[in-house]
C-alpha cells in the first residue's frame, strides 16, 4: 500500500464500517469494492479480514442482548466448511470472474427480495441452512463478503432489525476468525496487510458507531427495504468492477 493511497483507503474503511453499522452488513462488500482500486485483491482481502473483526466485535457488544444464538448455531458449522474452500479458490480461480459472479448473485438476491418481500412464517429446513452457510462461507473465504446469501436468508425472518443485525455479526465474526489463519498459512497475510489494517482500526470504529446511531432511527419495514436496495447497488458495483 503506497502512502498516497492510505488516506483514501482509511476513508473507504470508515464508510464501509458506517454501512455495516446501519444495515448490519456491507462492510466486506463496500470495503473490497473500494480498496481494490488502490491495492491488489489479495492485499485488500487481508485488510478487510482483519478490520472486519474489529467492526463485528464492536457491533456484537452493542447488540448482544438481541442476538438469535440458536439461529447462528445452525449456520456457523456450515460456514466454517465453506471458508476453507473459499480461501483456496481465491488462490486458484480467475479473480475477475469470481467478482463478476458474486456481483450477479448479489443483484439477483436483492431483486428477489424486493419483488417478494413476504417474511418467513416458519423455521427453515436444515438443508437450507446448510446450503446458505456453505455458500456464505465460500464467499467469505474468497472475498470477505459472506453476506449476500446469509442476508437473503436471515433478513426474511420476522424478528426486528437489532436481532437481525446482531445475529449477522456472529456469522461474520466466525468467517473472519476462521479465514485469517488459513490465509496467513497460505501466504496471503504479509506484513503490509497488518500495518494497513492497524491504521484502519480507528476509522472503522468511528464509522461503525455513526452508522449504528443512524440505523436506530429507521423503522423495521423501511430497514428491510433499504437493505435490499443497498444490496442490489453493491452487487452492481461488484459486477462492473469485475468486468473492468
Amino acid at each position: 500500500m503506497e502512502d498516497g493511497n492510505l488516506l483514501p483507503s482509511l476513508l473507504a474503511l470508515a464508510f464501509a464500517a458506517g454501512v455495516q453499522g446501519f444495515l448490519g452488513f456491507g462492510f466486506g462488500i463496500v470495503a473490497m469494492t473500494l480498496l481494490v482500486f488502490g491495492a491488489d485483491l489479495v492485499h485488500s482481502a487481508g485488510v478487510v479480514n482483519l478490520t472486519a473483526i474489529v467492526v463485528t466485535v464492536g457491533m456484537l457488544w452493542r447488540l448482544r442482548a438481541s442476538i438469535l444464538w440458536r439461529v447462528a448455531g445452525r449456520l456457523v458449522p456450515w460456514i466454517a466448511i465453506g471458508v476453507i474452500g473459499g480461501v483456496t479458490a481465491l488462490g486458484m480461480l480467475d479473480r475477475e470472474l469470481m467478482l463478476r459472479t458474486l456481483g450477479a448473485v448479489v443483484i439477483g438476491l436483492a431483486a428477489w427480495n424486493l419483488i417478494s418481500p413476504r417474511l418467513a412464517t416458519r423455521e427453515p429446513p436444515l438443508w437450507l441452512d446448510a446450503g446458505v452457510g456453505l455458500i456464505g462461507g465460500v464467499l467469505g473465504g474468497a472475498f470477505n463478503t459472506s453476506g449476500p446469501p446469509v442476508i437473503a436468508h436471515l433478513y426474511r425472518r420476522p424478528e426486528g432489525p437489532d436481532a437481525l443485525r446482531g445475529t449477522l455479526q456472529v456469522l461474520f465474526l466466525s468467517v473472519s476468525l476462521m479465514r485469517a489463519p488459513i490465509a496467513a498459512y497460505q501466504g496471503m497475510m504479509e506484513a503490509s496487510v497488518w500495518v494497513h489494517a492497524a491504521w484502519g482500526i480507528p476509522a472503522v470504529l468511528i464509522g461503525q458507531m455513526l452508522g449504528g446511531l443512524l440505523g436506530r432511527r429507521v423503522p423495521a419495514e423501511g430497514f428491510r427495504r433499504v437493505a435490499w436496495i443497498a444490496l442490489g447497488v453493491l452487487g452492481s458495483v461488484l459486477l462492473l468492477r469485475g468486468g473492468g
